[in-house]
Formats: structure tokens, sequence, C-alpha cells
């Protein structure tokens, strides 16, 4: 199993929107069929553990951008659960023809490791 660590990216703040894209190599993103089905994305704060949030292109909450670029938006209450670690890991899998009864998934990116940063101002009303 693969493991990504991003380095300098912007940290995932507990109790805040969040926006992150990841942009692929062509050649992964043609391999990988990552331009139609569906995604779905668990963020955890260790593996095993439980899920904190379920990223979905369903839900909208993962979106196709051009070029060959996946964006996941985490909203306010989406973020609050990552407050109890300092990273949240994440793999990005892709189902197939759910809609026609077939169940065909498989990883596509796994163990994405992303940075959480606690924040000294929040909850302001």
């Amino acid at each position: 199993m693969a493991k990504y660590v991003f380095p300098n990216v912007e940290p995932i703040r507990p109790g805040y929107d969040f926006q992150m894209r990841l942009q692929f190599p062509q050649d992964l993103w043609d391999a990988q069929e990552m331009a139609s089905g569906r995604l779905v994305a668990q963020f955890r704060s260790a593996v095993p553990g439980p899920v904190l949030f379920e990223a979905d292109t369903l839900a909208l909450t993962i979106q196709r951008e051009a070029p060959r670029t996946l964006a996941f938006f985490l909203s306010e209450a989406a973020t609050k659960p990552f407050a109890a670690s300092t990273i949240v890991v994440f793999d990005i899998a892709r189902f197939d023809g759910l809609e026609t009864g077939s169940d065909s998934s498989r990883i596509v990116l796994d163990k994405v490791i992303w940075p959480v940063l606690k924040t000294v101002t929040r909850d302001v009303v």
C-alpha cells in the first residue's frame, strides 16, 4: 500500500470550512478512470479508526475540475471532529455500477495523510 504525505500545504483547521485540490498526472487519471464514476473518501484520524467525515461525488463534497483535479469541500461541521489529531488519513475509492446493481469498487489512491492544525481563535459569534 502506498502512502502519500503532503508537506508544506494548508492544514485543515478544525471548526472552519476547508477546501483542498489534488491534481493528478494524466497517466494515473486515465488508468484509474477518475473522470467518471462515483468517488468516495473517508477521513479518519488513524487507520484503523472511526470515520470522521465521508466526502462523496454524490454529495458534491468531491468535485472534478479541469485539468485532472479533484476538489474536496469540507464544512465547518465536517472539520470539527479533526481537532483530536494532528493529521487526517483518507483514501479515494471508485465505485462503478451501483445504479445498475453491480457493486464494483477499487481504491484509486491510498493512504493520503494531510496535516491538521488547531487554531487559537475559534467559535467567535
